[in-house]
């Protein structure tokens, strides 16, 4: 079987999924690899057959989605230009990770499409959802990414076609330890916002930058830029993590029963549905970081409290499902 793995490149979770999933994918036929987006900070060690630029969403320094930047950078003519460019009809089976230029190229050519991604499970009616309205963040998580089936991912398996998060192998076969630093990652605010916040908390932190390129001390914060290698061993010696409402850093700590502390970007409507769900899992939720949340943070980082989460390995169940439905469809 030849098979397309199309990967949303925006932010790190996808590939992170996605550096999982492809060795249980390579069992089922030749595989070829597509990114597009331009906001990924890790690197990907697999070949990759296709890049694309796509479509981007650009974070703010303030908690939130940089719509003005986002257009900006958006270049229709260009999306569309590899729409049809690309050759899905040569492929036996293409799975997207929320991924718009093979979804669409196959819409456009009325070839299936499996997704095979978190945004999947947020819409879907079983998982929780926020009570804020979000039209445009609604429109976008059911338009951006049109497919045939779906495989959604979700802290919990809301449905028989949503499952538990993948995780990392460096996770799983890891031995966390409760330091005495908090990790922080917030990439939808700048350096100076959370310096500002966190110096008036008495803890320590450590702070991952995706505007640095060296370890700067700040206070009580000493910032480092975004590496693998170091964000996990500072991970798993961590005493807990404060972090925006995304998926696959909150699915980590989850495992490593870190304590836990989201922040949702402002405008984000994914993220505000990923809040609603990890607060029902005990994380502490805030809608904001500034000055008017120190007595919360504080509060957060002098308690006890610990996320009780219990998580099933849910790679092959997925894959498997997944090329089962890939048998059901017709073209």
């Amino acid at each position: 079987m030849k098979i397309l793995y199309a990967v949303q490149g925006t932010g790190n979770g996808h590939l992170s999924r996605a550096i999982a999933l492809l060795p249980e994918w390579m069992k089922y036929g030749k595989v070829d690899v597509l990114i597009s987006g331009t906001q990924s900070q890790i690197t990907f060690p697999y070949p990759v057959k296709y890049r694309f630029r796509g479509m981007s969403f650009i974070p703010s320094k303030r908690g939130g989605i940089n719509l003005w930047k986002t257009m900006l950078i958006t270049r229709p003519f260009t999306f569309l230009k590899e729409i049809k460019a690309l050759p899905v009809e040569e492929y036996d089976l293409v799975i997207s990770d929320f991924e718009p230029v093979s979804a669409w190229a196959c819409k456009r050519k009325g070839i299936p499409c499996i997704e095979m991604s978190h945004q999947a499970a947020v819409r879907d009616a079983t998982s929780p959802q926020t009570m804020r309205r979000f039209p445009v963040g609604r429109w976008i998580i059911k338009k951006y990414c049109p497919s045939t089936s779906t495989i959604g991912f979700h802290f919990e398996a809301y449905s028989e076609n949503i499952f538990q998060p993948i995780l990392r192998k460096e996770i799983i076969e890891s031995t966390p330890v409760k330091g005495d630093h908090y990790v922080v990652y917030l990439t939808g605010y700048g350096d100076d916002i959370i310096a500002r916040v966190l110096n008036s908390v008495v803890a320590s932190f450590i702070v991952f930058s995706k505007e640095l390129k060296q370890q700067v001390q700040w206070g009580n914060c000493c910032f480092k830029p975004i590496s693998n290698e170091g964000f996990l061993e500072d991970l798993l010696s961590a005493r807990g993590v404060i972090c925006g409402a995304g998926f696959e850093l909150p699915s980590e700590a989850l495992y490593l029963k870190k304590k836990l502390l989201v922040i949702p970007y402002v405008n984000h409507y994914e993220q505000h549905c990923n809040a609603a769900a990890l607060k029902r899992l005990g994380a502490m939720v805030l809608f904001s970081l500034c000055s008017k949340d120190l007595a919360s943070i504080q509060n957060w980082c002098d308690s006890s409290h610990e996320v009780t989460y219990q998580w099933k390995d849910p790679l092959s169940l997925a894959v498997h499902r997944a090329v089962h439905l890939s048998r059901t469809i017709k073209p």
